[in-house]
């Protein structure tokens, strides 16, 4: 399923690294014992399950803070335990529903882009400029 996943990313220009954990993160000035943490320029963010079908990652905001660190992170990573993998969206969704019962869920497959009418290509409009997918493999 990594496989898959790695592949469907790379299709949509999303950066994918395999790891056995994410404590690297802690040398951009990020608490990586919370589900979420960020600093002006880096973020990081725990998600609950990913889809392999669409390179997706679902994750639960309880709280507007949580939002708005995923919004004002320039690069944002985003944490996928290997085992949370599931083939399907609605796959995904079923199982971070099952973790928590948070109204909001977002699902987040790549950074936000638009062009312009002189086809002018701009990420990051809508939130992070870079989105880098962290599958943790921790067997």
């Amino acid at each position: 399923m990594i496989e898959k996943f790695i592949e469907t990313a790379n299709l949509s220009g999303v950066e994918v690294k395999v790891v056995k954990n994410i404590n690297f993160l802690n040398e951009f000035g990020l608490n990586t014992s919370l589900d979420y943490d960020s600093n002006k320029n880096v973020g990081f963010i725990k998600a609950l399950s990913g889809a392999t079908e669409s390179a997706s990652a679902v994750i639960n905001i309880p709280k507007r803070e949580k939002l708005k660190s995923i919004l004002n992170s320039k690069t944002l990573y985003i944490s996928i335990e290997k085992a949370t993998l599931r083939s399907t969206l609605s796959e995904a969704y079923f199982l971070a529903k099952q973790k928590c019962q948070d109204e909001y869920m977002l699902f987040i497959s790549g950074e936000s882009k638009t062009a312009d009418i002189e086809k002018t290509l701009v990420s990051g409009v809508q939130g992070p400029e870079k989105i880098v997918f962290l599958l943790v493999n921790k067997g």
